[in-house]
């Protein structure tokens, strides 16, 4: 099966000959709502896994076979460790025409092909969700494994406030508003701007920004508020306020349980986190680049993307499966070359390539300007001063010798392109020109001296998450399954 065109999946009543002339092809796709099922003008977004052809003798039981096959080949091709911790038993229903077939509905009147008229050509999956007390639709759409959000989901139901740190880049925005979104959804309300507040911080907003909070420390503390709390409050880029203790000291002395849930986001290496953590019972997300959920997501992201591209033009290419499964461990690469000279708190995110082109041509071109111009500059930036910290730490190796090594476009252009990528030489960073003699070394103690926060912020981050991910082990009721634990044993490993 894996060596067919996943979107070519036909059921075969006969021939393929002749369902090729009778049969219709069907594009089935899942839908993901968010927002309450009540929003009339509710958002959906439609991600297309597969396409069949249907013909006249089609059986409904051979039809509900079909899709869940397609959804399991699905999941396990985007994810293959894990399968995201989804399987066939993630779909509800699906809705064909005005028939909605559930697993234990009746067989409607007439054949599959019977609601296949006019232009009515796709099959809508839907996955459980919020109804079915379920995570399931937000794993699929978020492309972070079921084991991995449930953590999330249980640190923010229990403590109520979580902080997402990590590197610029690394989606901590979109899993914000993906977690805001599922809780209000799950307290049966509907996502307007009243129940998911936003509040974006910038170095001018501190003052604003204490107002906001003690106005809703107010609201929460008095019997009768007249207007009504969100349900969730997000604030994104936390890192540029100074001292985060005062802005929330307002928060201390209320009903706790009154007081709307609170997703922070910030870049990694802030001081204060242990006083948050000690005052006022947040909780800290760590998403490093080198750790799930943020290390296999470029990944999934580009497979699905390809998936999409292979249905639509119903071809499948290996020049095009060979990049993307490059992109992902260039990306690796570069963090790697970064670490080396640097810190891990410089990597690079997964958002600069979520752009990659889906035809090969235009991805290489993609790619070379995405070098020269983007990442190039980013990485000789970052090991200067990475050299000014830290000194010389590790031998040089220049990483577009690497890109040239592995690199997965045809050979004819790799000759014509070694020109046009950019060279990282060790003189553009004054590596060549850092003494190893003692003056050197002394350097090298003071200012990791200046910098000794940062690595002690890390390794304590780090604990915490290893402390939080195995109080939640134990009201993990969904990481029963094999897949599960073989993730949450090498997450535990990773920390």
């Amino acid at each position: 099966m894996t060596d067919t065109i996943m979107s070519d999946i036909l059921l075969d009543d006969g021939y393929e000959g002749n369902l090729r002339k009778e049969g219709r092809s069907v594009r089935i796709v899942v839908t993901i709502n968010s927002g309450s099922n009540k929003t009339k003008g509710m958002q959906s977004q439609e991600y297309l896994i597969g396409s069949i052809g249907v013909s006249g003798k089609t059986k409904w039981d051979v039809l509900d076979g079909v899709i869940r096959r397609l959804f399991k080949e699905y999941v396990f091709r985007v994810d293959p460790l894990t399968s995201l911790g989804l399987n066939s038993d993630s779909i509800v229903s699906y809705r064909m025409g005005d028939v909605v077939r559930a697993h234990a509905s009746e067989l409607p009147e007439m054949l599959p092909c019977g609601y296949l008229v006019g232009d009515n050509n796709v099959i809508s999956v839907n996955l459980k969700g919020v109804k079915e007390n379920s995570i399931d639709s937000l794993v699929f759409d978020t492309l972070i494994p079921k084991p991995i959000i449930q953590r999330y989901l249980n640190l923010l139901m229990e403590h109520r406030r979580i902080i997402l740190s990590g590197p610029s880049g690394t989606g901590k925005s979109f899993l914000a508003s993906k977690l805001a979104e599922f809780i209000v959804t799950k307290s049966g309300r509907k996502v307007t701007e009243s129940n998911l507040a936003s509040f974006n911080v910038d170095q001018k907003s501190s003052k604003d920004l204490r107002q906001y909070l003690s106005s809703l420390a107010e609201q929460c503390n008095s019997e009768e508020s007249e207007t009504e709390l969100p349900t969730v409050v997000i604030l994104d880029n936390l890192h540029h306020i100074g001292s985060l203790s005062d802005i929330f000291n307002g928060f201390l002395n209320y009903k706790y349980h009154k007081c709307p849930y609170v997703i922070g986001t910030m870049n990694q290496g802030v001081s204060s986190s242990p006083n948050l953590e000690l005052h006022h019972n947040f909780r800290w997300v760590l998403c490093a680049n080198h750790t799930e959920p943020v290390k296999g997501f470029l990944g999934r992201f580009l497979r699905r993307k390809l998936i999409e591209t292979e249905i639509n033009r119903n071809m499948r290419s290996n020049d095009l499966i060979k990049v993307i499964d490059w992109i992902p461990k260039t990306w690796q690469h570069l963090n790697g070359f970064l670490e080396a000279h640097s810190s891990s708190d410089v990597t690079i995110g997964p958002r600069l390539f979520l752009s990659c082109p889906m035809d090969a041509d235009g991805s290489r071109v993609w790619f070379t300007d995405l070098w020269n111009y983007s990442l190039v500059p980013y990485l000789l930036e970052a090991v200067r001063e990475g050299l000014q910290l830290y000194g010389k730490r590790a031998a040089w190796e220049d990483p577009s010798k690497w890109v040239k090594d592995t690199y997965p476009w045809r050979s004819a252009s790799l000759q014509h392109d070694s020109q046009a990528l950019l060279q990282l030489r060790p003189e553009d960073v004054g590596y060549d020109g850092y003494s190893s003699s003692k003056e050197g070394a002394s350097s090298k103690q003071v200012s990791q001296s200046d910098t000794e926060g940062d690595p002690l912020m890390n390794m304590l981050m780090r604990l915490q998450e290893a402390a939080n991910y195995s109080s939640a082990q134990s009201c993990d009721s969904d990481s029963a399954s094999h897949h599960d634990d073989q993730l949450d044993s090498s997450l535990e490993s990773a920390l």
